[in-house]
């Protein structure tokens, strides 16, 4: 069976599910599949599921009822599988359980852990919050190379006190460092090491108050206050009229602070703001807009521009506002608010998975290790040490040939009645090939334990956790049944077919109407790295020399050079070289052309019209076809089968007349 035809099954597999019914729509059955009913109300959700719902009211009432026949067909197979009691087949239990594991985990991390942060992250975002924060930094010398991290966190901790004593925070910014974080919002710092720390603080604190505990980086401690917190907008549009300082003295600020003066009174006196700043501001490129500098988000701007935009209402105009430009009037045309949730969803998504996630599950297994009682089991792991090659990478290793099979057998470490042996460690190594560059030294082979002991750990809380949740059944039960119909369908149908010579050369023969060659070019071809190479091969065959000689001689392409520069047949879009030689005739050969990472001379061997493919030719395209028509057929007689076995009824005068009320 196809990758393409399996994810087909997978998508039928979501018909089993769907949204909260609407119960007056399912009193309404419109068709029974042997023992199975189906309403109008599962009709409908399964149609959204499948279909975007922009065009739902679009689509005919043919097309509906060809979805209706999908949904009959689905349950068939579906009913055949279970009579035929594949889920008895231990092989097919074995893959429901693993992916039932892989759905838990996929499910968990994404209700306990990314989803609450990512809204988290939105929520606070409604937000901007300042702060100032002073930055102790480990001292390092010859005896810490790494810093003296205590020594910092005993003046973090002093500096905390004096701050809630009263001290200002200006004054121990001075005497440390420290910096104004002007305004912030949620995301900005998580990926920093104790970023996450940082902004749970910032969002916590009240204004004015300083955070209890330092917060530790990766170069020193952060104690922070908060200044402010107050709503957020997403961006800002404004206009300006910039009014430059022609000079260093203080005459020439105020002939500039003056004429600003007089500009914003013409505002305020009714003067078009668009019409001065065009006559008057020294950004000439927003000047020809009118003054329009369009959106911008919170710190795009120099920050006194920014302080005095972001303070604004729609329509006020302020000045003047002193920057390193000049003289600013600035009039703000429109504020533009958070958008909703659904529109940030997957790019906060994106940047939580991309930064502080990792973090955050390990965080997260460390707690579902003490409630398990996680236990490593330092003798086998020093054992397995003693007998793996260090010098070795874990892609390399091969325990078959090290351990007995109860060596293999031994626990690495235990956890809930559980166990993670050495063979299961392996194997879920060797399944993340992040892990197969390490080497088998104690630091790979510990970091190869974690790595398996988080995922076992976190799996094993998933397996317990899943089902707890109201519509986990009712997602395993749907991809149950597309791993039931897919095994159905491969025993019923694609193991039936048979793609033999004996079956194809009579279909090809029979279609060869469908299997041609379209009009080629046969090209021989000289390739070179530079093109001061390429223009003397070129002097020379305008000179008369033998393109076959030459490309032989010359040719850098290994394969063309054992050819004479032969590089066989092209259509017309091919690649660049067949699409100048289309352009040429017999005979001809071209300048140098850059292609492949050099320079190539081609020359037009002939162009052969279209021809029929011989079947050899065109086995691979006559497989694929004799396939499809064969799956169709046999499957269809299947189906017809199914329908006599089973029994299906249509409610069609009600379905149609369901679907007119709509």
């Amino acid at each position: 069976m196809s990758i393409k035809h399996f994810f087909y099954v997978l998508v039928l597999s979501v018909l089993a599910a769907g949204c909260a019914a609407d119960l007056s729509l399912d009193n309404n059955v419109i068709a029974v599949v042997g023992n199975h009913k189906i309403t109008y109300g599962d009709f409908q959700r399964q149609l959204a599921q499948n279909y975007v719902p922009q065009t739902d009211s679009m689509m005919s009432l043919d097309a509906k009822s060809k979805f209706l026949d999908l949904l009959i067909d689905y349950n068939l197979k579906l009913q055949d599988a279970k009579k035929e009691r594949l889920m008895d087949d231990p092989a097919i239990r074995d893959e429901m359980k693993n992916y039932e594991t892989q759905l838990a985990v996929s499910y968990i991390t994404e209700h306990e852990l990314v989803d609450p942060m990512i809204k988290t992250i939105y929520e606070r975002q409604k937000y901007e919050v300042r702060a100032k924060y002073i930055f102790v930094r480990f001292p390092i010398d010859s005896l810490h190379p790494h810093g003296d991290t205590l020594k910092a966190y005993d003046e973090s901790v002093a500096a905390i006190k004096d701050l809630k004593a009263g001290a200002p925070i200006d004054s121990l910014m001075h005497l440390y460092s420290g910096e104004d974080t002007y305004y912030i919002t949620a995301g900005t710092f998580l990926q920093y090491v104790g970023g996450e720390e940082f902004e749970n603080m910032l969002y916590t604190l009240k204004p004015g108050e300083v955070g209890s505990t330092p917060i530790r980086t990766s170069f020193g401690y952060l104690v922070v206050k908060l200044e402010e917190r107050r709503p957020r907008v997403e961006s800002a549009r404004a206009s300006h009229i910039l009014i430059a300082i022609k000079g260093n003295t203080p005459k020439d600020t105020l002939e500039a602070y003056d004429r600003a003066l007089a500009i914003l009174d013409s505002v305020k006196q009714g003067v078009s703001f668009a019409k001065l700043a065009e006559d008057n501001s020294a950004d000439k490129a927003s000047a020809k807009r009118g003054g329009d500098l369009g959106y911008f988000k919170r710190g795009e701007m120099v920050r006194p521009f920014d302080q005095a935009v972001f303070n604004m209402k729609v329509g006020q105009v302020v000045g003047p506002v002193r920057t390193q430009f000049g003289y600013h009037i600035i009039k703000l045309t429109d504020l533009t608010p958070v958008p909703p949730f659904s529109t940030e969803k997957d790019q906060l998504r994106q940047y939580y998975v991309n930064s502080v996630y990792k973090t955050d599950l390990a965080n997260f297994v460390d707690v579902l290790k003490q409630k398990y009682d996680f236990k490593m089991n330092g003798q086998i792991f020093d054992f397995l040490y003693g007998k793996v090659d260090s010098t070795k990478r874990l892609v390399q290793s091969n325990l078959d040939s090290l351990l007995t099979p109860a060596e293999r057998r031994e626990s690495l470490f235990t956890f809930d009645k559980s166990s993670g042996t050495i063979d299961t460690v392996f194997a879920l190594a060797r399944d993340d090939r992040n892990l197969e560059p390490l080497y088998l030294n104690w630091q790979g082979l510990h970091y190869i334990l974690d790595e398996a002991a988080k995922k076992m750990v976190f799996a094993h809380y998933a397996d317990e956790k899943a089902p707890t949740y109201p519509d986990f059944d009712s997602l395993m039960t749907k991809y149950e049944n597309g791993i039931l119909i897919y095994n159905i369908e491969r025993d019923k149908v694609w193991n039936k077919i048979q793609a033999t010579d004996s079956l194809l050369k009579p279909y090809y023969f029979a279609h060869i109407d469908r299997y041609y060659w379209p009009e080629r070019v046969d090209i021989s071809e000289i390739h070179v790295s530079t093109d001061s190479a390429a223009n003397t091969i070129y002097d020379m065959l305008k000179n008369g020399d033998s393109f076959d000689t030459l490309a032989a001689k010359y040719n850098q392409s290994p394969a063309l050079a054992e050819k004479d520069g032969h590089a066989g047949l092209f259509a017309d879009s091919s690649n660049a070289l067949a699409i100048q030689a289309f352009r040429m005739k017999e005979g001809e050969f071209s300048k140098p052309i850059v292609y492949a990472y050099g320079f190539s001379i081609i020359r037009v061997n002939k162009f052969v019209p279209s021809e029929p493919k011989t079947f050899d030719e065109a086995r691979g395209e006559v497989s694929s076809d004799y396939q499809d028509v064969e799956s169709k057929r046999i499957q269809s007689e299947w189906l017809e089968k199914l329908r006599k076995e089973f029994g299906v009824k249509i409610y069609e005068n009600k379905f149609h007349a369901l679907l007119a009320g709509e």
